[in-house]
């Protein structure tokens, strides 16, 4: 089983080879998908599961899934949503008995389907759904994990402070940190600013984040340190 920082890792460099010319968030997906080892993928964003946004899907097929569960209201992705726990199903017989409407109203129903919630915090953002793989060889808490940071790295923003000063110079180390990812990896930089959002919720994650600080200067602070010492941090 492959530890955190495994896993961030192979996120990392699975995004670093999607097309650079798609929106981050069809790439952070697509990254998910093939790092999983699923057909295909997509990502809703919503404060409530009746509001739920699209905002990207690997292929048609599971565009028109999301579509279709938001017409009928049921199926895994609202589930996920309404729970805050992954949704599996690993077969076509189970998911015609859970969400009977949504099966038949699929042209080709999927063998397997998993959901999952994104919430880098308490609240949930919204729902990563795959399908057709990632069951075999990554357990729910990797997968939460991974979609935890991926909504991390597509909504996080630098929160405002009332000291300006401060608050500049905080946005001016997470920019240095920012062009150390972009030499290091090669990548444009808004990935490289969705990586350091993506690490920062790993942080979180770990409870590594001080609470009186801000998370993504503090991991814009480690990348610059690391970068300055030639060695990683150990958390």
């Amino acid at each position: 089983m492959p530890s955190r920082p495994e896993l961030m890792l192979r996120l990392t460099q699975t995004l670093a080879t999607m097309p650079t010319q798609d929106p981050l968030p069809l790439r952070m997906c697509a990254a998910f998908v093939q790092l999983v080892g699923a057909s295909g993928g997509s990502i809703t964003l919503a404060y409530a599961s009746s509001e739920r946004t699209l905002i990207c899907a690997t292929d048609d097929a599971s565009a028109r899934y999301e579509d279709a569960q938001d017409f009928l209201r049921e199926g895994p992705s609202l589930d996920a949503f309404r729970t805050a726990r992954v949704v599996s199903s690993l077969s076509v017989e189970d998911q015609r008995h859970r969400w009977p409407g949504l099966i038949s109203s699929v042209r080709r129903p999927w063998r397997t389907v998993r959901a999952i919630p994104i919430h880098p915090h308490a609240t949930v953002m919204g729902v990563l759904t795959i399908h057709d793989g990632g069951a075999a060889t990554h357990d729910d808490g990797e997968l939460g994990f991974l979609a935890d940071a991926i909504g991390a790295a597509i909504v996080g923003e630098l929160p405002a402070r009332d000291d300006e000063s401060r608050l500049w110079s905080e946005r001016d180390r997470v920019s240095q940190a920012t062009g150390m990812v972009i030499a290091q990896l090669g990548i444009a930089p808004s990935d490289a600013l969705a990586l350091l959002r993506a690490r920062t919720a790993y942080a979180l994650l770990m409870d590594r984040a001080e609470s009186s600080g801000i998370p993504l200067t503090q991991t814009a602070l480690d990348v610059v340190a690391e970068a300055s010492s030639g060695e990683p941090r150990r958390g």
